[in-house]
């Protein structure tokens, strides 16, 4: 990611935050590692909707992904959801995490109303059929394991697009995998 530089010859606010995140400063209170989690799908709720996912661990991360949502539909919701289970993959079970995301959808879904689905059969408050089970059941898998094993998972709200560094990073990658051939 290009960051450029005030013309007071000092690094840039933004600049500091790349450079804080890059010296391993993404890890916060109690060692949780920081990831940021993002999708984009141009053209969302269309059938010609193209989505993907971004992954942000810090500039230059090896484990940064940025990728295409596979199979139907190609939502925005979908593509968040899969930002995060792909983050939960990454990351070994043993290591506390932080998931950051701009998605309330997908952070409400991981830690809030997945109780109240499973207790009504996978069925909304309106009686609809609860939308990306399939994404959000693999999510709680993971998150159950790791609860099993007492390792803090937890999964914060930022606002996109306000200059948070690794919500850029993640919005980048997530845009860059909606631009790659589909799966």
């Amino acid at each position: 990611m290009v960051v450029d530089d005030d013309d007071d010859g000092e690094p840039s606010t933004k600049r500091k935050k790349v450079e804080e995140v890059v010296k391993g400063k993404s890890k916060g209170k109690g060692g949780l590692l920081k990831v940021w989690t993002d999708g984009s799908s141009r053209g969302n709720g269309r059938a010609s909707a193209q989505a993907g996912y971004g992954v942000w661990f810090g500039e230059g991360d090896d484990r940064n992904v940025a990728a295409r949502l596979p199979g139907l539909p190609q939502t925005n919701q979908r593509a968040e959801l899969t930002g995060m289970l792909r983050a939960l993959e990454i990351v070994p079970t043993s290591q506390p995490l932080e998931i950051i995301s701009d998605s309330n959808y997908s952070i409400n879904c991981a830690t809030i109303w997945y109780k109240g689905w499973t207790k009504n059969g996978w069925k909304s408050s309106t009686g609809q059929t609860v939308l990306n089970r399939d994404i959000v059941e693999k999510i709680r898998a993971v998150m159950d394991q790791r609860d099993k094993a007492g390792v803090e998972t937890r999964c914060t709200w930022v606002k996109g697009h306000n200059e948070d560094v690794g919500n850029t990073g993640a919005d980048e990658l997530a845009v860059a995998g909606s631009r790659l051939p589909a799966l």
